[in-house]
Formats: C-alpha cells, sequence, structure tokens
C-alpha cells in the first residue's frame, strides 16, 4: 500500500526529538557523576554491599569519568532505539493501512476494518465478523486516533461495541469447549511469564476457533465472534 495521503499515528516529531536529546544527556550526567555518587553512598553506613560502591568511587580520575560519561550517552540512545522500535506506528490511507511494532509491518486493506475504536491504551480494529484485526498499545489519545481514521473515511467507535458479550474466562469454563479451554490455559501462562509473542499467537489461534479475547491485568476476557 503507498499513497501519497497518508496519516500517521506515532510519537509525535517532538516527542522523538525530546527522547533522543534528553535520555542521552540523563545517561551521560549520571555516568559522569557516578563515581561522586558511590563515594557518597560509602559515606552511608547502614547501606549494605558497600564493595561496589567502593569499588566505583576510586574510578574518580578526570578520564574515568568521561569514559562512564560515554557509556551512559551510549546507553542513553540505546533505551531511545528500543522506545522507538517498541512503539507502535500506524499509517493511514483511504485504501488500507499499515501497523508497524517490533520491527515488524502488517498492511491492511481497507475492506478488514469494519470498526476502530480505543480500549483504554489499546487501538483495536474489528473486521465484519467482529474479529480483532490489530489490538496493540498505542500512545496517542483516543482523540487522535479519531481524527485520523475519520479523515480517511473510516468507521470509529466511542467503544467496544461488543463490551457487554465479554465475560472473564475461568479455567474449565462448561461454556466454552475442550479446545478452546486448553488455548485459554495455554495463554493464561503466556501471559504469566509475560511472553507477548505466544501470548499474541494464541489470541489469533482463538480467533480462528471463532472467540475474540482480551486482557485485563493479566486476566482474560472473552467473547464469541458476532458474524455480519
Amino acid at each position: 500500500m503507498a499513497n501519497k495521503n497518508e496519516s500517521v499515528l506515532w510519537l509525535s516529531t517532538g516527542d522523538r526529538v525530546f527522547l533522543g536529546v534528553v535520555a542521552p544527556l540523563i545517561g551521560g550526567a549520571l555516568g559522569f557523576f557516578l563515581p561522586s555518587l558511590a563515594s557518597w553512598v560509602t559515606r552511608l553506613a547502614w547501606i549494605p554491599f558497600q564493595g561496589p560502591f567502593e569499588l566505583v568511587a576510586s574510578w574518580s580520575s578526570w578520564w574515568a569519568q568521561y569514559v562512564l560519561a560515554a557509556v551512559g550517552v551510549v546507553l542513553g540512545a540505546v533505551f531511545v532505539a528500543f522506545v522507538l522500535y517498541e512503539s507502535l506506528r500506524v499509517v493511514v490511507a483511504e485504501s488500507g493501512f499499515r501497523v508497524t511494532r517490533d520491527g515488524e509491518t502488517a498492511e491492511f486493506h481497507r475492506s478488514e476494518a469494519a470498526t476502530v475504536f480505543v480500549d483504554g491504551k489499546e487501538l483495536v480494529v474489528l473486521d465484519s465478523s467482529s474479529r480483532q484485526v490489530v489490538r496493540a498499545p498505542i500512545e496517542e489519545k483516543a482523540q487522535a486516533v479519531e481524527r485520523v481514521f475519520t479523515s480517511h473515511g473510516y468507521s470509529f467507535a466511542d467503544g467496544d461495541p461488543y463490551e457487554s458479550l465479554y465475560q472473564r474466562w475461568v479455567s474449565g469454563t462448561p461454556l466454552l469447549p475442550a479446545e478452546i479451554n486448553a488455548v485459554m490455559r495455554a495463554r493464561e501462562k503466556a501471559l504469566e511469564k509475560k511472553s507477548r509473542s505466544d501470548a499474541s499467537e494464541l489470541r489469533v489461534e482463538l480467533d480462528r476457533l471463532g472467540i475474540v479475547v482480551r486482557d485485563r491485568k493479566n486476566k482474560q476476557y472473552w467473547r464469541p465472534l458476532v458474524r455480519a
């Protein structure tokens, strides 16, 4: 999908510049003053494990401070790169939209987006069968997301149109077949381990089985697909 009339939902230019400048500066400052901070800690007898602090405090020569400052700048830059890599970037056009996160980009045709809304801090796109085409954390406020999608003719809802259908999943619930309960249990373990990729893959498997799932503080809530 390539279109000149595209809108982008991502961290603003100001936010990216702020991150790119401030994080390395903070990292550099912390690195430069680290020996002084460690020396101060060594004077606090009530703090245990003084050995590592005494070691850092001994790096008091001018060149060591500049080396530590350089390391701090690099670590700050790495932090910025990680934030930008993880943040959701959405490019919207009349013909469709692209979603990029963790270095991976997925493209969707306009026909795959029946409804768009923001659920808490997550962007959600449903198809005509109420399947979650996209559910991912987004930094932008709901008003900004609505403005971008509606400007390209997409249908935007104030909230989940199927909110009333969700119910909390309980292991072994008789309301779901054994196969689905097994997938839900596997996904519960993935959430406990904070394995985002596994949880996402199992969400897709549940979609295939006719169940939509969302998370609230590591608790799973489910509803059936509602086909148009």
